[in-house]
């Protein structure tokens, strides 16, 4: 028996009524999806990355040069963030400035690093890039026996193979000492301070006496008051105990010197033993700071 069509239409009517009150729930899920990639990126860019952050301020610095500023329109200028705590308070580097470029101290950069990793000597020197100039750095391990500030022979080898590098340049060249925590007090070295300083004039008489020009030369004794990482650890007071050899950009960054043109304080006696207050023309200068 043949059905009435409006008891047929009518269900097809029910059935997409039914399947339409459904839509809404598609629409729903897209909106929560959303609304969670929305609270995971948020979440995301609240981190931030203290490394790039000061990576980003060096950069803007740079930039930007000496005045630090940005001139905002109508509004006169505002100041540039730059660190407020420096970590490194070991060497006498320049904080939040880029390094200058300079294609000739570059060069020499690349060649003694490549000299280190030919020779197999990461070990025992480093080399830094930075804004004073370069800085070669070693361990007082490879050149001095404990307590004294007579360059062992040797490492008179590892020294001299360093010597062409310098050679190859004109600027001057100054020469840290560096020791840890542990006290000394002997006759030779009544405290940290000359032994540092006597060990950075060994390693200048060193070059001088390897055909570099002696007024290029200067030396300087930190003792211990400038780590490169805390004195807690046995490990950690043998990479404060080191030597730098730093490669200067510019003049003005040698320690103050006074007397005569093209003469410098001596502060070393023939015992070797660090002292401030004597003159001689064309002499190396070590001056003892804290």
């Amino acid at each position: 028996m043949r059905r009435p069509r409006g008891t047929e239409r009518r269900r097809r009517v029910a059935g997409k009524q039914s399947e339409n009150m459904d839509r809404w729930l598609i629409t729903y899920s897209d909106l929560i999806t959303l609304l969670l990639i929305f609270f995971v990126i948020m979440y995301a860019m609240s981190k931030v990355d203290v490394a790039k952050f000061e990576t980003l301020t060096e950069s803007l610095a740079a930039a930007l040069h000496s005045s630090n500023q940005v001139q905002m329109h109508n509004l006169g200028t505002t100041g540039l963030v730059v660190p407020a705590n420096p970590t490194n308070q070991g060497d006498k580097t320049k904080t939040g400035m880029a390094t200058p470029t300079d294609p000739a101290l570059d060069q020499l950069y690349n060649e003694v690093r490549t000299y280190i990793e030919t020779h197999h000597l990461q070990n025992n020197i480093s080399i830094e890039n930075q804004p004073r100039g370069v800085q070669i750095t070693l361990r007082d391990v490879a050149l001095f026996d404990t307590g004294q500030a007579v360059v062992r022979p040797d490492a008179r080898m590892l020294l001299n193979g360093l010597v062409p590098f310098l050679q190859s340049l004109s600027n001057p060249i100054l020469v840290e000492g560096y020791t840890d925590n542990v006290p000394i007090d002997t006759p030779q070295f009544p405290s940290n301070w000359e032994l540092s300083a006597a060990r950075a004039i060994d390693v200048v008489h060193f070059f001088a006496n390897a055909g570099l020009a002696p007024e290029r030369l200067a030396g300087v004794g930190y003792g211990q008051y400038h780590p490169v990482v805390p004195n807690t650890t046995p490990a950690n007071r043998q990479l404060n105990r080191r030597v730098n050899i730093v490669i200067l950009r510019d003049s003005t960054d040698l320690p103050l010197t006074s007397g005569p043109a093209n003469s410098s304080q001596v502060a070393t006696t023939p015992a070797n033993s660090p002292q401030v207050g004597t003159t001689q023309a064309n002499s190396v200068q070590i001056g003892i700071t804290q």
